[in-house]
């Protein structure tokens, strides 16, 4: 609790004023009493106080008049820069932002993604690499962002639209709208033959949805263990490069276990999946590798093996992965 026996500065020079001002007073007063070799001293110091405390005054004064000036002109700059900052504030609410990112989406032919590599055969590119400032935002507005995001993903979205949204719904797993993916995407996807146009806002959303459930990436290794569609196998391989994961690791092995043949350009997506996966740390990939010899044969190991050293690691690791013919 602030102590309400606070000192009033200001008030101490008055003061002092005022007791030099008695004293000359007294000094006057009691003039004629002194002894005659007295008289003419106490005259000078009395004049010589009255004329300290009147120059005092003003230069009290003037200092008053100086310090407030200064004080207001502290004060409208403090103010100016509180009005700049609540302006920049303002441009930086949820709608402004995703109002702005709206139209750059709608109005360019690539797919947005807030993912690093965005996919090098496809039409992706990676919106921004800094994702403080959006980390930030969802974690401080979420129901705004959630309000936003559930008109992007309407039917009649465009199609980076849908495939933007999906991305935020999906890194920042907002629950309250995942439901709304699965409801348009999975009847879509059962149906099969996707449109290639459609190919990629759909799997996102098959995607953003599956890491909101429980457990993360059920319905994706579902969709993965089943599908017979090549595109398909191939854009689901890429998301271990994107976001490493133990579930994704899972989710490979599950891929390579299947009975159904694998065509040789996603066996060797297989291998990027596992070597990004093996570079993290969150699997040891040889050993998911080895499981498996049958997969590969000699005619794979050249690729294999600069696949390896494009992430930095030792192909020599890979020795015994390769079926001998």
């Amino acid at each position: 609790m602030p102590s309400t026996n606070k000192t009033t500065y200001a008030a101490v020079p008055f003061v002092i004023f005022g007791i030099i001002l008695i004293t000359a007073f007294f000094l006057k007063y009691f003039e004629p009493m002194l002894p005659e070799v007295l008289q003419n001293w106490a005259e000078h110091l009395s004049i010589a106080l009255i004329v300290a405390v009147v120059i005092g005054l003003t230069y009290e004064y003037t200092s008053h008049l100086f310090r407030e000036e200064i004080l207001k002109n502290l004060l409208h700059e403090s103010q100016e820069q509180v009005y700049q900052a609540l302006k920049a504030y303002s441009v930086l609410t949820p709608d402004e932002v995703f109002h702005l990112l709206k139209e750059i989406a709608s109005q360019i032919n690539q797919t947005p993604t807030l993912f690093y590599p965005a996919r090098p055969e496809s039409s992706e590119y990676t919106f921004t690499e800094s994702m403080e400032f959006f980390d930030t935002l969802v974690k401080m507005r979420p129901k705004e962002i959630v309000k936003i995001l559930s008109t992007w993903i309407e039917p009649k979205s465009h199609k980076n639209l849908k495939y933007l949204a999906s991305d935020f719904i999906g890194k920042y797993q907002l629950t309250e709208i995942a439901e709304e993916l699965r409801r348009q995407a999975e009847p879509i996807l059962h149906l099969g033959n996707l449109a290639e146009d459609d190919r990629g806002w759909i799997l996102n959303y098959i995607w953003a949805y599956s890491r909101c459930e429980k457990p993360m990436y059920k319905i994706l290794g579902d969709v993965m263990r089943t599908t017979s569609d090549h595109e398909i196998e191939k854009w689901l391989l890429f998301l271990p490069v994107q976001m490493p994961s133990i579930e994704l690791a899972n989710m490979i092995n599950d891929y390579l276990e299947r009975d159904a043949p694998i065509a040789d350009d996603n066996l060797l997506l297989v291998i990027q999946a596992v070597a990004a996966l093996h570079r993290a740390q969150v699997v040891d990939g040889v050993a998911l590798l080895k499981k498996f010899p049958s997969r590969f044969g000699p005619h794979h190991q050249e690729d294999v093996e600069r696949i390896w050293r494009n992430y930095a690691l030792v192909p020599e690791e890979l020795k015994g992965i390769f079926v001998q013919a």
